[in-house]
C-alpha cells in the first residue's frame, strides 16, 4: 500500500506513520504482557491474581467507553490520540521509577494496568473513529489486512525477545523498554494527518430540540446504543459478541497456565511457542489484504467461531498425555498457529463490516458502544476462568467452553441475520462505487 501509485500521497504517508506507531508501541505492549504474565504466574502459581489483573483492564474500560465514544466523535481526534499517548507514557515512566526507587510488586502491576486502563479507552476508540477519515474507506480491507501482517511481526518476535530480554534484564529492565516505545509512539503520531477525509457534513445532525447540557449528554452517549439496537443486524452481534467474550479463558488465561505451571516451560520456550503461533497473523492479515472485498463478513465471522470452538477441544492435549517437551511445543505451536489464523478470519471482516456499515457521524459512540457491550461479561468471565483452572479441570473447562461458543453462534447469527447483513454490505459496497465515478 505504501509503494501503490494509485493510492494518494498523503494517504501512504499516513499509513507508513500509522504502522510504525503501532508496530512500536505494540510490540512494546507485547514484551510488556509477557513479563507481567509471566512474574505473576511465577511468583504466585495462581491463574486467580493473573486474571485479576486481566480483569481490572477491562472492568475501567467497560466504565469508561461511553464517554470515549463521545469524544471520538465530538471531540478533536488528533488531540485526543495525541494527549491520550503522552499520558500513558508518562504512567509507564511512573512504573519505572517506582521500581527503581522500590521493586517490583503486585500492586504496583496492578495501579499500573489501572492507571493506563483509565487512558486506553479513549485512545484505541478515537483511532477505531478516525480509520475511515486517515483512508479512503474503499481501501478499509486492504488497510486492516496489511496491517494485521506487518503487527504480525509482534506475536512472533514480541515473545523470543520477551522470553529472552525478561532472563537478561528481568522485569525492570522490561519496564525501561516499553517506556521507550510509548515515548515513540506518541511522537511519531504527530505525524499523521488524522483528517484527510474528513468531511464536516458526515457530522451535521438536525436535532436541535433538546435543551439543556446534562440532557444533551444523555443524548449524545445513548445515540451510539441507539444505532446499534435500531438494526437487527447490529443488535444480533452485539448478543453474540457479549455471550462470546464469557468463554473466551481458553484463549486468554488458559496458555499461560498450561506452558508455565503444568509443563513448566522456560521464559525462551513460552516465547518461541508463542512467536511460532504469530505466523498464524503473518499468513492470515496477507491473505486477507489480497483477498477480493468481502461479500458476507458475517457468514465469515459465523463459520470462524465454530472452527474455534471446535479448537478448544483439543488445546490442553498436551496436559492429559505423556509428551516428551519438543512433542508438547510442536503441538502448543500448531494449534496456537490454528486459533490465531482463526481469530484474524474473525476479527478482522467483523471490523471490515462495522467500519463500512457504521455513519461517520456516529461512528465513535456505535463503536464504544458495541465495545461496551463486548467487554460487558468479560470480567465476569476472566474471574471465573481463573478460579475454574485453579481446580486443574482443564479438559472439562475447554470442552464445555468450546461447545457454548459453538452453540452460541448457531443460535444468534441464524440465516435470516447473516442474509440482512450480506444486503447491508452490497448496498454500502454501492455506495462507495458510486461515490468514486462521481
Amino acid at each position: 500500500m505504501i509503494f501503490d501509485r494509485n493510492v494518494p500521497v498523503q494517504e501512504r504517508v499516513n499509513f507508513l506513520f500509522y504502522i510504525l506507531s503501532r508496530f512500536i508501541l505494540t510490540a512494546g505492549n507485547y514484551i510488556y504482557l509477557f513479563a507481567v504474565s509471566y512474574f505473576i504466574l511465577y511468583e504466585t502459581g495462581s491463574a486467580f491474581y493473573f486474571s485479576i489483573n486481566l480483569a481490572i483492564s477491562v472492568v475501567v474500560s467497560l466504565i469508561l467507553l461511553p464517554f470515549a465514544g463521545l469524544i471520538s466523535d465530538l471531540g478533536n481526534k488528533r488531540k485526543t490520540i495525541i494527549t491520550g499517548e503522552w499520558l500513558f507514557a508518562g504512567v509507564i515512566i511512573g512504573l519505572f521509577a517506582y521500581t527503581q526507587i522500590v521493586e517490583v510488586s503486585l500492586i504496583a502491576i496492578y495501579i499500573t494496568t489501572l492507571l493506563t486502563s483509565l487512558i486506553s479507552p479513549f485512545v484505541s476508540n478515537t483511532f477505531q473513529a478516525a480509520i475511515t477519515e486517515m483512508f479512503h474507506k474503499a481501501r478499509i480491507q486492504k488497510v486492516m489486512g496489511y496491517t494485521q501482517s506487518i503487527l504480525s511481526a509482534v506475536p512472533i518476535l514480541g515473545p523470543v525477545l520477551g522470553g529472552v530480554l525478561f532472563g537478561l534484564l528481568g522485569f525492570q529492565g522490561i519496564v525501561i523498554i516499553f517506556m521507550i516505545a510509548t515515548i515513540f509512539s506518541a511522537a511519531i503520531n504527530l505525524l499523521v494527518k488524522f483528517d484527510l477525509y474528513y468531511d464536516k457534513a458526515n457530522y451535521e445532525t438536525d436535532d436541535e430540540s433538546i435543551d439543556g447540557a446534562v440532557n444533551k449528554f444523555k443524548r449524545d452517549v445513548s445515540q451510539g446504543f441507539s444505532f446499534l439496537f435500531k438494526s437487527d443486524v447490529f443488535k444480533s452481534i452485539l448478543i453474540t459478541v457479549s455471550l462470546i467474550n464469557i468463554f473466551v479463558g481458553p484463549i486468554s488465561v488458559f496458555p499461560e497456565i498450561m506452558m508455565i505451571v503444568e509443563l513448566g516451560f522456560e521464559p525462551e520456550t513460552l516465547g518461541l511457542v508463542n512467536a511460532l503461533a504469530g505466523i498464524g497473523v503473518l499468513v492470515a492479515g496477507v491473505t486477507i489484504a489480497n483477498m477480493k472485498s468481502f461479500k458476507n463478513p458475517l457468514l465469515q465471522v459465523k463459520f470462524g467461531i465454530i472452527i474455534l470452538g471446535t479448537l478448544y477441544f483439543i488445546y490442553a492435549l498436551p496436559i492429559y498425555i505423556d509428551m516428551q517437551v519438543w512433542m508438547s511445543f510442536v503441538y502448543i505451536a500448531c494449534v496456537g498457529f490454528t486459533i490465531i489464523v482463526t481469530l484474524q478470519f474473525i476479527n478482522v471482516p467483523a471490523g471490515i463490516f462495522l467500519q463500512k456499515c457504521i455513519p461517520q457521524h456516529i461512528k465513535g459512540r456505535a463503536l464504544s458502544a458495541f465495545n461496551m457491550f463486548a467487554m460487558s461479561l468479560s470480567p465476569i468471565g476472566t474471574i471465573l476462568y481463573g478460579v475454574l483452572y485453579d481446580t486443574g479441570m482443564y479438559a472439562t473447562v475447554n470442552i464445555v467452553s468450546g461447545a457454548a461458543l459453538i452453540l452460541v453462534v448457531v443460535l444468534t447469527l441464524r440465516s435470516t441475520v447473516i442474509k440482512r447483513a450480506r444486503d447491508l454490505n452490497a448496498q454500502v459496497d454501492a455506495e462507495i462505487e458510486a461515490a468514486k465515478e462521481v
